[in-house]
């Protein structure tokens, strides 16, 4: 009996020591966190949660609200990227082809027709690969020339018909529920096509001349298929006031204010409204340049949800393929640059590749699903998420399910890849100009999020005595300067740079 006792003593000793030890690393970091937070009132007065949780061993370091909903923004990525690589394979590769609807021989220089067919490549564009900082963008028509000298050296040397841009793959709207009206001018609400070209956008740059002049501008890609309204003109300062404009479902941006006769072009990147169009009329100037006589003129095709019901798309005769590069480096360049019409790409692909329909709902129902594995639900507990990006303004979810998706994805044979696909502190992506002045901050590696009144980072740290961490900071509801909040995001990865 007295050993018994002994041993039930010693058991009590033992759990309240390990209790002691996991309540510790919490301790250790409250009144840090405390007095960080008196730094930053925007913070303190608007809904915040965190949660710091060692890899090695599971044991929350630190956590505020975990459990709590917050509009994530971009970390909403996280999900949809982890669910592409663990689906799709990161050697995964995307085919854009070229077609024509009738029976073609080797020889035959004539098409009736030509249809360039959009397999969900979202770099079809002139963006090197892969990822780097410090690389310029390319020739953004470098892939349709690659498809146009493959018709040429075939020895086509007529299509008598039109160019079709085939965007059927993805069917349903190019704009998900959630989005804010306004998004769909710039390059960041670009429609959602399963034919991208140049990332749907092109990038406009308005220069100064004379005092009393109206400005220049110019766009690249040169071909794009917007028309300006120009009503900027120069005046004697150093400082730009430029706006645009666009009504919904127009092609005309409207351009005014002014722009300082010494100060530097104002630059901005508008989205299209058509980009099957778009890619159809580039890919005709290539084959022109090429020598091929195009006799038609561009035309896009989409399928609506109803379509896709009952309607499968004839793929006519195979001329040429483009591939793209893999899987890997492309949810790098999602990751890092924060690219919202890339991951809504990828959710849909994921859909036409597990559930045979590339629609937004197959994409969410795909991820549910992958989350659903991962002990992490969409019944009112877990997340809430509407689309691939994050942009849609209903999106939910907690930092408790973003780390547990972030130690899930640790621990798989993805796990480099998956790292090295996040931004680093003060290095690169979206992270490239945070974490200033923070010794060790390219030791984080983590997905920023942002919209108005929303700030979010979520990803790893490695710490010098606990290893590698596992994060999630969600901001909402604050008011002021965005710049104060992320200062307090960084200051808070800070602390246990140095644990």
């Amino acid at each position: 009996m007295i050993r018994k006792h002994r041993l039930l003593l010693s058991f009590v000793a033992a759990f309240a020591a390990a209790s002691l030890v996991l309540a510790a690393p919490r301790n250790k970091f409250k009144q840090r966190i405390a007095t960080l937070l008196v730094q930053f009132p925007a913070v303190e007065r608007g809904h915040f949660g965190f949660k710091f949780v060692d890899l090695a061993h599971g044991t929350i370091l630190a956590e505020h609200d975990a459990s709590e909903f917050f509009t994530p923004a971009s970390n909403t990525k996280l999900y949809t990227t982890s669910l592409a690589l663990v689906r799709l394979g990161p050697n995964y590769r995307f085919q854009t082809e070229l077609r024509t609807s009738a029976a073609w021989t080797p020889g035959q220089a004539n098409l009736p027709d030509l249809q360039i067919v959009g397999g969900g490549d979202p770099n079809l564009s002139g963006r090197v690969l892969p990822y780097n900082v410090n690389a310029k963008p390319g020739d953004a028509l470098a892939p349709l020339r690659e498809l146009a000298k493959k018709l040429c050296d075939a020895g086509i040397k007529t299509i008598d018909g039109d160019v079709t841009g085939i965007a059927t793959r993805y069917p349903g709207e190019l704009y998900p529920d959630g989005w804010a009206i306004n998004d769909a001018i710039y390059e960041y609400g670009a429609p959602v096509s399963a034919l991208t070209f140049n990332d749907n956008a092109l990038s406009v740059t308005v220069s100064p001349t004379e005092t009393g002049e109206l400005a220049a501008i110019g766009t690249l890609p040169a071909n794009g298929p917007l028309l300006f309204l120009n009503e900027v003109l120069t005046d004697d300062g150093n400082q730009s006031h430029v706006r645009a404009s666009r009504a919904p479902g127009s092609n005309e941006v409207v351009l005014w204010g002014t722009i300082g006769k010494s100060a530097p072009p104002w630059q901005q990147d508008l989205a299209v409204i058509d980009p099957a169009r778009w890619a159809a009329s580039a890919l005709i100037d290539v084959l022109r340049e090429e020598g091929i006589s195009v006799r038609g003129g561009a035309r896009s095709r989409y399928q609506t949800l109803n379509e896709a019901e009952h309607e499968i798309t004839s793929p006519g005769t195979l001329l040429a393929v483009h591939q793209s590069v893999p899987l890997s480096q492309a949810i790098t360049v999602t990751n890092k640059v924060s690219q919202n019409l890339h991951a809504e790409m990828l959710l849909r692909e994921v859909g036409f590749v597990t559930q045979g329909s590339g629609t937004l709902r197959a994409g969410l129902a795909a991820r549910a699903s992958f989350l659903q594995e991962l002990g992490i639900t969409q019944d009112g507990t877990g997340v809430a998420l509407q689309d691939g990006s994050g942009l849609a303004r209903q999106d939910l979810t907690t930092p408790d399910s973003t780390v547990a998706l972030l130690q899930a994805m640790w621990a798989r044979p993805e796990h480099d890849i998956w790292l090295a696909s996040l931004p680093i502190g003060g290095v690169d992506g979206t992270l490239e100009h945070r974490f200033k002045d923070i010794p060790g901050a390219d030791h984080v590696h983590a997905k920023t999020g942002s919209l108005s009144h929303v700030n979010a980072l979520s990803g790893y740290i490695e710490t010098r005595k606990h290893g590698w961490l596992a994060f999630s900071i969600m901001v909402n509801s604050t008011v002021g300067h965005d710049a104060e909040v992320r200062d307090f995001i960084d200051h808070l990865c800070a602390l246990f740079l140095t644990m």
